[in-house]
């Protein structure tokens, strides 16, 4: 009990000058916090799409944009973002286009001699 107690006293006495910045105030101390993880949420996003766009896209226009878009208005932004952003990444579609490249290679050649029914509608 007695570290309990020396603990917590230990972390108020280690908080207590960052709370100078919070009201006493219930009220608008919600608000501040509320405030805090509504801006720490728009950081997010604006991360988050940058990394993404970065990796969907060599466009430097398209890249600008879609940051600006998430930047200006974060919330509504990144869900037009969501849809605007292309669908598979850049090694996505490398990978794709080499793994059709080998499909091609390894799949026999059509048959030249090979006889087409024909099927006649009365």
């Amino acid at each position: 009990m007695q570290i309990l107690s020396s603990f917590q006293a230990t972390l108020q006495s280690s908080i207590e000058p960052w709370l100078l910045f919070i009201a006493q105030d219930p009220m608008l101390r919600a608000v501040q916090i509320s405030m805090l993880l509504l801006g720490s949420l728009a950081i997010f996003l604006v991360f988050f799409a940058t990394r993404d766009i970065l990796l969907r896209t060599n466009s430097f226009i398209y890249m600008f944009f879609c940051i600006l878009l998430v930047a200006v208005v974060p919330g509504i932004g990144f869900f037009i973002y969501l849809l605007i952003r292309p669908a598979r990444t850049t090694k996505e579609r490398e990978l794709e286009r080499m793994v059709r490249e080998i499909y091609e290679m390894r799949s026999p050649a059509p048959k030249q001699n090979r006889v087409k029914k024909e099927v006649k509608v009365p």
